[in-house]
């Protein structure tokens, strides 16, 4: 029988079950949050302790009509969602964060007079991917995406969609993904960015503009363009080429081909296909489960693979039993200190071997302990890629396993020292500014977002077991 109800973060603090000092003022923030999510989660599971022991004849007649009433199953949430009002309201001065800044994508955006010069440039770039890299002509792409037209347009919010004909949105939906996929192409190829008048500064606004939530093209749509193309590209080819566009790969697997002349395309699709085995298992390491869209791609890439622990990555739609116990929650909260306070007792904090978000581990042999966490860029378009992978999370269905990381990170940042530790361990390459900066910058992002508590609770619960050992010790001496 489960008592975590019972466990509120007050009475945690004030116990001497687990090692001085207390946590500073933002981690008991942030432990109180922790503390309300298992009481959510497990309230999901079994109901509120009491609840039902004496409703009358009358409240019951209530209930079965309320149960008569309501729909058999939730309705399946959008694949390209608009960014959840709760989290404009939440992080102040973020509008600019997610609207796109040169081209749109998709019926969001689309027509605005901002972006004019955008459509422009898509315009030549879906020219460029139609005419040099696919073997079809204009027709055959507007009858194949006009086939599947009233899938494409369930991805997207009812209200965006309505005011485009079936013949207007196909026309937005082919000229919208064969440039993006022409883009990204001449970008892995080295084409040069000049041949479509784009200028230098507008190189990273474009790579912003991609990874918008409000700014998503159904992977469904880019699948259908991309067998199109002359050669025979599988799936996990156009995979690898996407993460090189995004930059998730160790190092370039395209590099051979960067600096090629733009007409010399065709001789560089020829040098792919030679390559087509290497460049498939670079690709075959995402998830099995179908895209949504690129920033769904994304995010499964920069978390990496699901964590192994027996705890897993859980929505909170599985069967929990026996799995928590006070002790557990207890040990997790206790584990919510900055970098400085676990250094203090005698934790190391080294760089993960990767740079997946879900590679953070945590081994102790009782005397010492070493904390792995994954290294990570922050400058002046990270904020905008965070807030968007928030809300991707927020309004679907996937688990928020960023989040968690983000949340993770945070419990770990109390001061600007601990930015400056986390900077000299190479941790966090700051190129924002100062280490104020960064701790205002999490501090910012993370601010009473939910996570999924499962993810990291097996390090979180090591932690809290060492900072007990280590307590226990020091009271024996």
């Amino acid at each position: 029988m489960y008592v975590i109800m019972n466990i509120n973060s007050n009475e945690y603090l004030n116990s001497n079950i687990y090692p001085s000092p207390s946590p500073s003022r933002s981690n008991i923030n942030r432990i109180t949050m922790a503390v309300k999510e298992v009481a959510i989660l497990m309230e999901k599971h079994q109901g509120k302790p009491g609840d039902g022991s004496c409703v009358g004849r009358k409240g019951l007649a209530i209930l079965k009509s309320k149960l008569e009433t309501s729909p058999s199953s939730s309705s399946p949430k959008l694949k390209c969602p608009k960014v959840p009002k709760r989290l404009r309201e939440m992080v102040k001065g973020a509008e600019d964060c997610y609207a796109p800044k040169l081209i749109s994508l998709g019926p969001y955006y689309h027509g605005e007079s901002r972006l004019a010069e955008g459509e422009e440039l898509k315009l030549k770039l879906a020219k460029d991917y139609i005419q040099n890299y696919c073997k079809e002509i204009v027709d055959a792409f507007y009858d194949k995406i006009s086939s599947i037209i009233t899938e494409l347009k369930d991805y997207y919010d009812e209200m965006s969609t309505k005011k485009y004909d079936d013949d207007k949105f196909t026309v937005m939906m082919v000229v919208d993904g064969c440039a993006l996929l022409s883009y990204i192409l001449n970008v892995c190829l080295g084409s040069k960015h000049g041949s479509f008048s784009i200028r230098y500064q507008d190189i990273s606004v474009l790579y912003r503009d991609a990874l918008l939530l409000e700014n998503q093209l159904p992977y469904q749509l880019l699948l259908e363009l991309m067998k199109m193309m002359r050669f025979e590209w599988t799936n996990d080819l156009w995979t690898a080429m996407f993460q090189e566009f995004f930059g998730i790969n160790d190092e370039s697997i395209f590099q051979e081909f960067m600096g090629m002349e733009s007409n010399s395309c065709h001789g560089g699709l020829f040098l792919l296909e030679s390559r087509k085995s290497n460049l498939e298992s670079a690709g075959n390491k995402s998830e099995s489960k179908p895209c949504h869209h690129l920033l769904d791609l994304f995010r499964r890439n920069f978390l990496g693979e699901e964590r192994s622990s027996s705890f897993g990555s859980q929505t909170g739609n599985e069967n929990l039993e026996g799995m928590w116990s006070v002790r557990d929650v207890k040990e997790v909260i206790a584990s919510f200190r900055n970098v400085n306070e676990l250094m203090d007792v005698g934790i190391l904090i080294k760089r993960s071997p990767t740079h997946h978000l879900r590679d953070i581990s945590f081994r102790s042999n009782g005397i010492t302990a070493c904390l792995k966490i994954p290294p990570i860029t922050i400058d002046s378009s990270t904020k905008a890629m965070f807030l968007n992978l928030i809300a991707y999370e927020m309004s679907s269905d996937v688990p928020h396993d960023f989040i968690s990381y983000l949340r993770f990170l945070d419990s770990l940042i109390d001061h600007a020292d601990d930015v400056k530790e986390l900077q000299s361990i190479g941790i966090v390459q700051n190129n924002l500014g100062t280490h104020e900066e960064v701790e205002i910058f999490f501090n910012t992002v993370s601010t009473n977002l939910e996570s999924n508590f499962h993810a990291y609770k097996d390090v979180r619960v090591k932690i809290g077991k060492h900072l007990q050992s280590h307590y226990n010790s020091r009271v024996k001496m």
